[in-house]
């Protein structure tokens, strides 16, 4: 049996490591554009920060992959899939036979459309690449604007503040992390990360970037002008799909998948920030290690691991911040009971049922809460009155 998977991130070294552990005598091979082993993405804010190297985020070195007996091509990029012969195509116009194909080719950086987004020291952050060339564009500058107040923008805003003057972030919400936190929340958040010297404006956003010859200002859409020598994307990411859709695989938002992980295409699977299951994308790192570990037993074999989703729970450390995002945090219409604890720099919520089961919850500023919060969530046990 030939097992071929497109994309090393974590969807696909954990699809690599459970075939091989499924089917010892197969073959495995893993195709990843990146020149460089797998590393853990939430890494490379330290790298930024200049309190990390590659090397310390990379948990697996090329070595480990081989005494496995797993072929890790890495820097060769694939281009097409050929369905009817059951092959990958690659840059260099090598072709790679499979029997069981997985897709984790994972996602990109959205780069909206403002004019001005291609000058020179205006950067996207998702790649080890990426952290280099931002580290080499930022020594010796004064300023910088970041578009996007979710969670990768305010931890790049935190790594670049310590070496430059003036730093503003730009978010289209009204608070940061508006998808995930309610308004307490967020204005809570916004106060503690102001106390940090990190200005959030919500509800504005970049209409232009300026410059001659290179990023020199941005103006915002209310007509006000901030100076910035780079500006950082951080407004989302989006599936890549150009290969299964060139291939006539059905994607929507993602590849779409079935409940065992398998798209339109009989044998063709995917897993992680590129598949779409039940109209979800979930584009976090539980669903993609969970969703990767079941396609690897339906490639081995089929139809016997159903996926049911994935728990949306995120613990996060936001500019040094701990804060706890579990389900449903702002149910609105739907019938469940709210109950809130706040202090100065600290909010906490829970959202309950009518058995007071939690569907969901948001703890900021209150460590001592977080694990007992988690436990509740993931046992389904009733939460009890008088908790907070």
């Amino acid at each position: 049996m030939r097992y071929v998977i497109v994309g090393g991130g974590i969807a696909g070294v954990a699809a690599a490591q459970k075939l091989r552990t499924l089917d010892p005598a197969a073959s495995v091979v893993l195709v990843e554009a990146e020149a460089v082993p797998y590393y853990l993405r939430p890494g490379l804010i330290e790298i930024l920060a200049g309190k990390k190297e590659l090397q310390e985020i990379t948990p697996y070195p090329r070595e480990w992959f081989e005494k496995r007996g797993i072929e890790y091509r890495l820097g060769e990029t694939v281009v097409a899939l050929d369905l009817s012969r059951k092959e990958i195509v690659l840059s260099s116009g090598k072709r790679l036979p499979f029997d069981r194909l997985l897709l984790a080719t994972g996602a990109e950086p959205v780069r909206p459309p403002i004019p001005g987004v291609d000058r020179p020291g205006v950067f996207t952050l998702r790649t080890a690449a990426d952290v280099e060339r931002i580290r080499t564009w930022a020594e010796g500058k004064k300023s910088a604007v970041v578009l996007g107040g979710g969670w990768l923008g305010l931890e790049a805003a935190h790594a670049l503040r310590a070496s430059l003057e003036k730093l503003v972030v730009l978010d289209r919400g009204p608070w940061p992390l508006a998808r995930q936190l309610d308004r307490e929340a967020g204005q809570t958040l916004a106060a503690l990360l102001r106390e940090k010297g990190l200005e959030v404006r919500g509800g504005v956003e970049a209409a232009e970037i300026r410059g001659a010859t290179e990023v020199q200002a941005v103006r915002l859409t209310t007509g006000e002008i901030l100076p910035a020598d780079l500006v950082l994307i951080a407004v989302g990411v989006r599936p890549r799909l150009a290969l299964a859709k060139d291939a006539s695989i059905s994607v929507n938002q993602g590849v779409v998948v079935d409940d065992f992980l398998e798209t339109s295409a009989p044998g063709v699977y995917a897993a992680g920030d590129v598949a779409e299951w039940q109209g979800k994308v979930y584009g976090i790192i539980p669903a993609a290690r969970e969703q990767a570990l079941l396609a690897a037993q339906n490639m081995v074999e089929p139809g016997s691991a159903r996926y049911l989703g994935t728990n949306p729970a995120q613990r996060l450390k936001v500019a040094g911040i701990e804060l706890l995002v579990l389900g449903e945090t702002q149910p609105a219409g739907k019938p469940y009971a709210e109950e809130r604890v706040q202090s100065a720099g600290r909010y906490a919520k829970l959202v309950v049922d009518e058995k007071r089961h939690l569907v969901g919850a948001i703890v900021l500023g209150y460590p001592e809460l977080m694990s007992q919060v988690e436990e509740l969530f993931q046992s389904g046990r009733s939460v009890p009155r008088g908790f907070l």
